[in-house]
């Protein structure tokens, strides 16, 4: 057996229970059984009230995903895996009960493998814990999750390794070098975000190495903040993405209630006007008329579905951002040239950046996680700018 049997009283009480569809491990049959959640585990019954449980997966080193990465087109499915691999799939009766269920979890998993919770920040970072996972699991611009081969038999499924990890926390510059970024990186695991591989017998250090063949996991990775803000409606085809979570998109109507809609969304780091500091935000660019919005996360907190702040578009100036004395040209389209402006960034190395300054001479700096996505969204922002000025 995969998991173990266990009799129903474990000496706790239930964290979360209820009835989920649990995908069969032999005949790979979908079966109502009766879950129930503790602090340190997940067990399942075939009938509610049942002194024996059918199975319990112990929650120590495990990692759940939702939706489930397989099944985007079949509502409320939700994975779970054990440290040793092992998976099991749920499906819950709507999307909305799956999230309860996957954070459930994720908490579970999450407490008992902290060693230190600070949800204020790490290593001194502006950025808070749950700020900068969001932004790890962007669709676009996170880190991107691949299955590695460790020998014949093992494959471990939607990783990433250690140098992945510190290569992406200095690119989009949460840290200033790579060894600030290895302190980052373990403050996250020692807060549990992040759960070390077991390789054959081996586990990946909770001390995060730059090293490609160190393996971590995300204790609770939420697809649904690839979700889209877009409407699908405008296209007669659904793709998969298109199928997740549409009653949890954020507003079809902006701060103010414009008219219009959503033509680009995306993760992007926005330098803030007091203190300089970067973080990363979710933007989304509306036209008629035409402006942006930025959001704390992948939605709002607390069912609170206002963005952090709009930046009218209307007359802006976009530029690129030069942080050093080599010249920079290009276009956006043939007939629109960018113009380059130089800016005082406080890390030199900071690359992709782009600015708007706005009709009343305000300006905003973002850095995008490439060169071709900085010149998606300033053609983005060009285009609906131009049919209003028109």
């Amino acid at each position: 057996m995969e998991f173990e049997y266990s009799t129903r009283d474990r000496g706790t009480k239930p964290v979360k229970e209820g009835f989920l569809v649990k995908k069969g491990h032999v005949r790979t049959n979908w079966r109502t059984r009766w879950f129930v959640l503790y602090q340190d585990a997940l067990a399942y019954f075939k009938n509610k009230g049942d002194e024996l449980a059918a199975g319990v997966v112990e929650l120590q080193g495990c990692s759940v995903i939702a939706p489930c990465p397989q099944y985007t087109k079949k509502q409320g499915v939700f994975q779970l895996t054990t440290s040793r691999g092992k998976e099991l799939l749920m499906q819950a009766s709507n999307d909305t009960e799956r999230d309860e269920w996957a954070k459930a979890i994720g908490d579970a998993i999450r407490s008992l493998d902290c060693i230190s919770i600070d949800a204020n920040g790490v290593s001194g970072s502006d950025v808070k814990h749950d700020e900068l996972v969001t932004a790890m699991q962007d669709s676009e611009a996170g880190l991107k999750l691949e299955s590695h081969r460790i020998d014949q038999q093992t494959v471990v499924k939607d990783c990433f390794s250690g140098q992945a990890l510190i290569d992406w926390l200095t690119k989009w510059g949460f840290a200033d070098d790579r060894e600030k970024a290895l302190e980052l990186a373990t403050d996250l695991v020692a807060a549990a975000h992040i759960q070390p591989q077991a390789i054959g017998k081996e586990m990946t250090s909770k001390l995060v190495t730059d090293d490609p063949k160190a393996l971590y996991k995300f204790s609770a990775f939420h697809m649904s903040a690839k979700k889209p803000v877009i409407s699908s409606s405008s296209s007669s085809e659904d793709s998969d993405e298109e199928t997740i979570d549409k009653t949890a998109e954020l507003p079809t109507k902006g701060l103010k209630g414009h008219g219009g809609k959503a033509v680009k969304q995306g993760f992007m780091l926005k330098r803030g006007h007091v203190r300089h500091t970067w973080k990363a935000r979710l933007f989304v660019l509306w036209d008629e008329p035409p402006y942006l919005q930025y959001y704390r996360g992948s939605k709002a907190k607390g069912g609170d579905n206002k963005p952090l702040g709009e930046i009218p578009l209307r007359w802006c100036k976009v530029n690129v951002v030069n942080t050093n004395d080599k010249k920079v040209t290009g276009s956006i389209h043939s007939d629109t040239s960018w113009t380059v402006q130089y800016v005082t960034v406080k890390n030199k190395s900071r690359q992709n950046l782009f600015s708007v300054t706005t009709q009343k001479n305000k300006m905003y700096v973002f850095q995008a996680s490439s060169p071709e996505e900085r010149d998606e969204w300033m053609r983005a922002i060009i285009s609906p700018t131009e049919l209003n000025t028109k």
